[in-house]
């Protein structure tokens, strides 16, 4: 059923996730459902109730390993919100968080987390500090052997490049990032990323 759920968001079908969690109570009341739900509610912008979402989350998992993934959560909203600057506070409580975490645990998370930092400094106009932030995810990625994080951070250094005028680079990115993609079996994702290149 939770597989069914995210197709439906994968497919921008937003209400029928909601109304796929709300039919089996049980599963909407898990975590793995209300992260789902969450992200369902922010991608149909209802902004405010994923918000509500994710600090229920946050905060039924504080002081826990977990805490972190919520929190996340909580910046992608802000992101999603054109707030860069909370989503930047958000995603820099979240990485002293990851940094508590067992080694072996942290090159993947910080990818992430380096990701959304990146992104939104870039928002911001901090063009250096968003360079050194994806250039740092980068390499944890590489790490985590992790396509679509790849191809997610690839994707940014190609946004970023297009933004300095600088096309080649920003077509090797994005290209580097078309691949990624597709090794991580996301054909829109990867179209999307040749659309970007295509436009420059």
């Amino acid at each position: 059923m939770l597989g069914d759920v995210w197709q439906a968001i994968d497919e921008g079908r937003y209400a029928d996730a909601r109304a796929r969690l709300e039919a089996d109570p049980a599963l909407l009341a898990s975590d793995p459902g209300q992260m789902a739900l969450g992200y369902a509610l922010a991608h149909d912008g209802r902004l405010d109730e994923a918000r509500e979402v994710y600090g229920g989350l946050r905060a039924a998992h504080a002081g826990q390993p977990w805490e972190h993934v919520p929190l996340h959560q909580l910046g992608m909203v802000e992101r999603l919100a054109r707030n860069p600057a909370a989503a930047l506070r958000l995603f820099e409580e979240e990485r002293a968080l990851i940094e508590r975490l067992p080694e072996d645990e942290r090159a993947f998370k910080r990818a992430v987390n380096g990701y959304e930092v990146g992104v939104n400094r870039l928002a911001l106009g901090e063009v250096e500090e968003a360079r050194a932030a994806l250039t740092a995810a980068l390499a944890d990625a590489q790490a985590a052997d992790d396509p679509m994080t790849l191809g997610c951070v690839h994707r940014a250094l190609g946004d970023l490049a297009a933004r300095a005028g600088d096309r080649d680079t920003a077509l090797t990115e994005y290209r580097q990032a078309q691949a990624a993609f597709q090794e991580a079996d996301d054909e829109r994702a990867a179209a999307e990323t040749q659309a970007l290149g295509d436009a420059l």
